[in-house]
């Protein structure tokens, strides 16, 4: 081996072993964690991801909140910013620098999380069908002229702080592509006006709340012990509650908590491996009726702030095919009972059940498990036999459009 060679060969082996000790950069993201951007072709994919992430030297990872982002090492704040998107580029002393604002996190336990929500919170001019005198919310990601994502839209009462019912669109995968057209009702709805998500958009509730009313409950302590219920978002879906991170309390109901961890997520297990084969559905989410207690009362959890929480007696979900096959399963309603009081077959009250006529719910969990009141008692409903009997359902879209009516106002 000639001299030269030889130098060049001790340089290269030298710079390969200085590279494997070169610190990586780490950051973790929190709960409310920001979704990751990527870019492929001419397409910006926006990615959930909660958990540690790793970049070498000079290796970017871009973020993005639509409420700004919180940095912090082991707890401690470093920096918050404003931003909506935030580029990090790994440094050779394993921190990061931030792009826009010319700065370094440092730190061993690092961590970045969304100020508030993961999406930002818009009104549109246009209304959800039957929302004319409530807003018509959106939870979405706004780039401009690139495109957007609207992930749920929702009619909410704001003077009552209570959601009437939402809807969403499902897709295949968990990365979101930014489209400047979207499928169903989503695309008639605008990123209108930015929304400030104050709390005095929700009730101030929580699960300690619910769980102060148990024991206070003598009898039904003794029939249930500790509750049965939990108080959650109606928005089960994992990949879906990734991207509305932050915005819970906004959605939130008393659920059953055989309902909730049972047959509701047997039946989006089914809607998601239905999903991801290529079908996509619209789904519209709310709540019915009030649970009735053994000796007639209403079932109503009182709250610090003076309000009072009601415990619906159904949770139901419209689900309807976007690509229709003029079959009877391309739209009905699923029904929940959320109610552990429950004495008489519901089919009577409500509807001849048609779960076994879906095809992606047949040979699944849900399937199997629907009619069994310890794991949730579900039904399929047709929506003709349901659109008179559960609160705040709209029926199908032909039945029901949107208005623009406020449109007007918001524009003064």
């Amino acid at each position: 081996m000639d001299p030269v060679t030889a130098v060049l060969l001790a340089g290269l082996f030298v710079g390969f072993m200085n590279s494997l000790h070169e610190p990586k950069c780490q950051i973790n993201t929190s709960p409310t964690a920001p979704l990751i951007v990527t870019s492929n072709g001419s397409q910006t994919i926006l990615s959930g991801y909660s958990g540690l992430i790793e970049r070498n030297k000079s290796e970017e990872i871009q973020f993005y909140c639509g409420t700004g982002f919180m940095f912090k090492n082991d707890g401690q704040y470093q920096f918050v910013s404003d931003h909506r998107l935030e580029t990090l580029i790994c440094q050779p002393d394993g921190s990061f620098l931030l792009k826009n604002h010319g700065l370094n996190i440092q730190g061993d336990k690092r961590s970045v999380q969304c100020r508030n929500g993961v999406a930002a919170l818009f009104e549109s001019r246009i209304s959800l069908p039957n929302c004319k005198d409530q807003w018509t919310l959106i939870l979405g990601y706004d780039f401009q002229e690139m495109g957007s994502i609207k992930s749920v839209a929702m009619c909410y009462d704001s003077t009552k702080a209570n959601l009437k019912y939402l809807t969403y669109t499902t897709y295949p995968e968990r990365q979101r592509v930014l489209e400047k057209t979207h499928l169903g009702e989503l695309n008639n709805l605008g990123l209108d006006l930015r929304v400030d998500p104050s709390e005095r958009l929700f009730k101030m509730a929580s699960q300690a709340d619910v769980n102060a009313f148990w024991s206070k409950e003598k009898a039904l302590s003794q029939m249930f012990g500790t509750g049965p219920f939990d108080y959650a978002s109606l928005v089960q879906d994992k990949a879906l509650g990734a991207q509305v991170a932050g915005y819970e309390a906004m959605m939130s109901v008393v659920w059953l908590h055989s309902l909730r961890t049972g047959n509701w997520r047997h039946w989006l297990a089914a809607l998601r491996s239905a999903s991801e084969s290529g079908d996509q559905f619209e789904v519209r989410l709310g709540v019915s009726g009030t649970i009735e207690l053994l000796d007639g009362r209403e079932l109503a959890i009182d709250l610090a702030d003076g309000n009072t929480l009601s415990v619906p007696a159904h949770i139901w979900a419209h689900v309807r095919a976007l690509q229709p096959t003029g079959a009877s399963e391309d739209e009905f309603v699923l029904v929940g009972h959320n109610s552990p009081f429950l004495r008489i077959d519901p089919s009577a009250e409500l509807c001849p059940s048609m779960c076994d006529q879906v095809s992606w719910l047949k040979d699944t969990l849900f399937a199997s498990l629907h009619r069994y009141p310890i794991n949730g008692l579900m039904l399929c409903c047709r929506v003709k036999d349901v659109a008179q009997k559960l609160d705040s359902f709209y029926g199908s879209p032909a039945l029901a459009t949107g208005t623009t009516e406020n449109s007007k106002a918001l524009e003064q």
